[in-house]
């Protein structure tokens, strides 16, 4: 399963040998980075005598004594975000109700790296601990895609609460499972937004970055029936000066402004904007729901859109007892990390009372064909990729430097 996209001709020990040679061929073939990553991956599993299957052995073996601690392994990302926040919340609101089927359930948090090759010695250790049933975290696409092959092997539950390119679950694999809808259901949702607050003409603006270039590209396809497209442009993500493109742009009288990039490289291009007159909407990725664009922007960042998985203010009973809760521990609002954490917490709980185990190969048949579960931030259920169905997203807008909810775009029901 773990090689479905390497071709039959494809030499794994030659290409281990020469990491260099396989990205030149890469570029020169033009292979798709995901592709390319689980290439690298598929070469680690196999011939650098790191025995995953062993691991995976001595996982059903404790999971079939049924006694001792469940752990879970939550990984804290360099962004310092709240999410870490919401998974211990959440364990220990399950640890207060006798933990899950009788035994303590615990939180290990382990700090995420900037890139796979810094990550994978930690990614290592988390496999070789038998008791480890699932990892959750991983913001970073480039970490997630190779480690989503490794977690493979070695039969450890993955849930990605915040990589929402489709590569992560095109390879087939069992135990990966995505938490927020893809970028194919966001760019219909942002499309629809925008449609449904009327604009008409339309400027494009991306980082030239794979990931930000692709979910452009694909917001592009998804909306080209619903605006006219007056203005397009790449830039750099190292960009200082954004004058000579705005100037551009302005030319073209757009409504709104379509932008995908960075929080810290949005921020800049917003400020430079607003000084220069452009004070049109901005519909951005959600790479901009940070409280590094909201910070870094000021009050450039007014009038920007955003797609945010959870409404802080949501009437539930669900959501109303986690904000006093979290308020409580934490003295302050959660957000949507912080839901996030707790609902990957939660969802795992659920799937263990109800497959009565953490048997890997049954949790992760029961994550994917169990019926719906409702969290924080909507309904979580599964096809058979592990892509979640039937989630929307919530739209927010900067307003007087804060965040608020649009309700013209806030799902009435799950």
């Amino acid at each position: 399963m773990i090689l479905r996209s390497l071709q039959p001709n494809f030499n794994l020990a030659a290409i281990c040998s020469n990491i260099k040679l396989l990205q030149i061929m890469a570029a020169k073939l033009k292979l798709l980075k995901s592709s390319f990553l689980i290439i690298i991956t598929a070469c680690l599993l196999t011939a650098c005598n790191v025995n995953y299957e062993t691991m995976a052995s001595e996982r059903v073996k404790y999971a079939q004594k049924a006694q001792g601690e469940i752990i879970i392994v939550a990984l804290q990302d360099s962004a310092e975000s709240h999410y870490i926040k919401g998974v211990i919340l959440a364990v220990e609101e399950i640890n207060q109700q006798k933990g899950l089927l009788g035994r303590p359930l615990k939180v290990l948090v382990e700090q995420d790296s900037p890139d796979f090759s810094t990550a994978r010695p930690t990614i290592r250790r988390i496999v070789s601990n038998p008791k480890v049933s699932a990892v959750m975290g991983h913001r970073n696409t480039a970490i997630a895609l190779p480690a989503s092959a490794i977690y493979e092997k070695a039969q450890v539950l993955f849930f990605s609460p915040f990589v929402t390119e489709e590569e992560l679950t095109s390879h087939g694999f069992d135990y990966t499972f995505r938490l927020l809808a893809d970028n194919k259901q966001l760019v219909k949702q942002i499309s629809s937004l925008g449609k449904t607050l009327g604009f008409k003409k339309i400027a494009v603006l991306y980082a030239r970055a794979d990931e930000h270039r692709k979910f452009s590209l694909l917001f592009k396809e998804t909306a080209q029936n619903d605006f006219n497209l007056v203005f397009d442009q790449s830039f750099l993500d190292e960009t200082l000066d954004f004058r000579s493109i705005l100037s551009d742009l302005k030319e073209k009288e757009p409504d709104v402004i379509f932008l995908s990039g960075g929080a810290k490289t949005a921020s800049r291009l917003s400020k430079q904007a607003r000084e220069m007159g452009v004070d049109i909407p901005i519909m951005g990725s959600r790479h901009l729901a940070s409280e590094i664009f909201k910070t870094s922007a000021g009050v450039a960042g007014n009038k920007t859109i955003v797609p945010t998985p959870y409404n802080v203010h949501a009437q539930t009973l669900i959501n109303q007892f986690f904000v006093a809760h979290y308020r409580n521990k934490y003295n302050q609002l959660p957000d949507a990390d912080a839901a996030q954490g707790y609902d990957s917490v939660m969802l795992f709980a659920d799937k263990v009372k109800r497959a009565g185990s953490t048997q890997p190969a049954l949790l992760a048949s029961i994550v994917r064909f169990s019926p719906p579960w409702t969290g924080l931030s909507g309904m979580y259920h599964f096809n058979k990729e592990g892509n979640i169905q039937g989630k929307p997203y919530f739209f927010q807008v900067l307003n007087n430097e804060n965040w608020q909810m649009l309700s013209v775009a806030t799902p009435k029901e799950y």
